[in-house]
């Protein structure tokens, strides 16, 4: 799943992706071995404009 987070995200390749983990990009959330998850709104809040308060949708429903 880290290919799927590092595409969401916009960088070209997952190494790329990952060397930014834990500094512009959240940490997953599961991280068991070979594993690696990440939330949406976690990726949505590190790469959303600063000072922008998106409201998480799925509060709304």
């Amino acid at each position: 799943m880290t290919d799927l987070a590092a595409g969401y995200v916009g960088e070209k390749t997952v190494e790329a992706f990952l060397q930014r983990v834990g500094k512009d990009y959240p940490l997953p959330r599961v991280d068991e071995g070979r594993r690696r998850l990440w939330l949406i709104d976690d990726l949505d809040r590190a790469i959303a404009p600063e000072g922008s308060d998106l409201p998480d949708l799925a509060d709304e429903y």
